[in-house]
């Protein structure tokens, strides 16, 4: 089975610098041979974390705000690899993208206070999956995507994703300057590329470990 690539478009702006580089990622990883698909946070309609009582998921680790969130939470889960991109604002990422973020309190809840450390109901994996976070910003000062990627390792933990790359380009700012940098289009394709590869060898790894016998280290059958 391919493995499924999930592309979060966190920009403000439609069809901006950073949805270009995810493009290009997630068309890499369906030349690998993935299943990819990209949610536009500004299509969907979603509130910030807001409990209609309070400490609203702490039981169950269920978000009871019935909007279009709850359709994300299972792609969320559900995913092998896991891509999202946000341009910095603030040195941190988008509203939009926060917002989204935010609202994964309850599956935090899940795994840090209720201990179902992956609801992704795929519990055939043995590892974390992989995440890559794409971002740009219109400085060359080297703190100005920490505060980004602390937000992104945060999201990914309580995601059980690892943070395996950043693509994190400087120097932008306008519509359009990300295509002037070609170069950073094909190290997006290429990562993209890279980590659904890596994907599929893991899975092929699985399923073929998970079809062998056990071995005895006395040659004695059991």
């Amino acid at each position: 089975m391919a493995p499924t690539v999930l592309g979060i478009a966190g920009s403000a702006r439609r069809g901006g610098n950073t949805e270009a580089l995810l493009d290009r990622a997630l068309e890499g990883a369906a030349s690998a041979g993935a299943t990819a698909e990209k949610v536009v946070l500004l299509d969907l309609r979603f509130s910030p974390c807001i409990c209609p009582t309070s400490e609203d998921c702490l039981p169950n680790g269920i978000c009871s705000v019935n909007d279009e969130m709850q359709q994300l939470y299972p792609r969320l889960l559900g995913c092998d690899l896991l891509f999202v991109a946000s341009p910095v604002f603030f040195r941190g990422v988008t509203a939009q993208l926060k917002a989204m973020i935010d609202r994964c309190q309850a599956l935090w809840v899940a795994k840090y206070r209720l201990g179902r450390p992956d609801s992704s109901g795929t519990p055939h994996r043995t590892a974390r999956r992989k995440g890559l976070f794409v971002s740009v910003a219109n400085t060359d000062d080297p703190k100005e995507f920490q505060g980004a990627i602390l937000v992104i390792r945060s999201l990914f933990a309580t995601l059980n994703v690892r943070y395996e790359a950043g693509l994190l380009f400087d120097n932008i700012e306008r519509l359009g300057d990300i295509q002037k940098r070609p170069e950073a289009l094909k190290v997006a394709f290429d990562t993209g590329a890279r980590l659904a590869q890596e994907e599929m060898g893991s899975s092929r790894d699985v399923r073929d470990n998970a079809g062998q016998a056990p071995s005895t280290s006395s040659g004695q059958a059991p």
